[in-house]
């Protein structure tokens, strides 16, 4: 007889009174059907006998189907696909599905996403922002799921967020470049709405503070994140005398605009003008881009880890996970010269 003191037979009793495995009990249980029937006739015996209650385990939260909603900004960047897949390598090891939304940098566009993931029923949300301000603020609230931004942080106090060290990796940058002899900058800004842009930004800036560099010395130019408009930028500047010697851009698919308007305008990356860029985004190696690496599949995977923690309830938000950068040094840098004449440059880029 069972006494108030004594624990509810488990899994494992059942699976020694039938004389097989916890796995074997667990696929008759779940009907899986890749057991014998005599098999199965035996677990059930079994755990009949021993009065086993099976305690079913919510995949997600109440009324909520199993898939996970995942909100990016612009599909098209490659550094977007590399956190994609550390979401997917931890939502697949966990039976959860994705349902993947592009804005497409379009606010309209996210709220249609978002009301379409809330009429899916979804488990959790993971969402990067494309602006500083929650795009979507009363939608987001209102879902009722665990919710995690991921690269970059929201002006939201209660957010729970996954992201890197962007201050510090600009930071390095920085000093790197300055250690190179380099004293005058040109900074490729995304749109200025992002606190990670910020931090980058004030990273960067700190490390040419320290080296007794006047802000003058530096102009910066915002693209936008956007390979086209970092182009454009760049090579409008070196229609005129150009000041600098070494452009730091806030990513690397900026960067790449800045190395095409560098070469149709005659000058050689680092032979003229130093490049260094931000992610190292799987292109980076093969141009050998000089650039801060931040681990956007861990960044991926963390935001997924956290999503479920939330969600069973092992941690309460806010939480924040900040993951190390790290400068990977290529062939994109070198000691500076004097900066081109504007007259070769525009006889060049004609």
């Amino acid at each position: 007889m069972e006494t108030g003191n004594e624990k509810p037979p488990g899994i494992a009793d059942v699976a020694v009174a039938a004389g097989v495995s916890v796995a074997t009990v667990s696929r008759v249980l779940n009907e899986s059907g890749q057991v014998t029937l005599a098999v199965a006739q035996r677990v059930r015996e079994a755990s009949a006998r021993l009065g086993y209650t099976r305690i079913r385990k919510a995949k997600t939260n109440v009324g909520l189907s199993h898939f996970v909603g995942l909100a990016i900004p612009d599909i098209e960047n490659p550094y977007f696909a590399t956190l994609i897949r550390g979401v997917q390598s931890v939502a697949c090891s966990h039976g959860f599905d994705i349902v993947l939304m592009d804005s497409a940098m379009e606010p309209e566009q996210l709220r249609r996403n978002l009301l379409a993931l809330a009429r899916k029923g979804m488990g959790m949300l993971l969402y990067v922002p494309f602006h500083g301000r929650n795009e979507a603020e009363s939608l987001l609230t209102g879902l009722n799921v665990p919710l995690v931004f991921m690269d970059r942080r929201p002006e939201l106090a209660a957010a729970n967020y996954v992201g890197s060290e962007n201050g510090r990796g600009a930071y390095n940058a920085g000093k790197y470049l300055l250690s190179l002899g380099h004293r005058d900058f040109l900074y490729l800004a995304g749109s200025g709405t992002l606190n990670t842009e910020a931090e980058r930004h004030e990273g960067f800036m700190r490390a040419l503070e320290e080296g007794s560099i006047r802000p003058e010395s530096t102009f910066t130019a915002a693209c936008d994140f956007s390979l086209e408009k970092a182009h454009e930028t760049v090579r409008t500047l070196l229609l005129a005398r150009p000041r600098f010697t070494a452009i730091f851009s806030a990513d690397d698919y900026m960067a790449y605009g800045a190395l095409n308007a560098l070469h149709e305008s005659g000058l050689q990356v680092p032979t003229d003008i130093s490049l260094v860029g931000f992610d190292d985004i799987p292109y980076s190696g093969m141009i050998s881009l000089t650039t801060v690496s931040q681990p956007a599949f861990q960044i991926g995977a963390n935001s997924m880890l956290l999503a479920l923690d939330l969600l069973h309830g092992r941690r309460t938000p806010p939480q924040s996970i900040i993951l190390p950068t790290s400068l990977i040094i290529r062939g994109s840098c070198s000691v500076p010269r004097d900066p081109p004449a504007a007259k070769e440059l525009t006889k060049e880029a004609t």
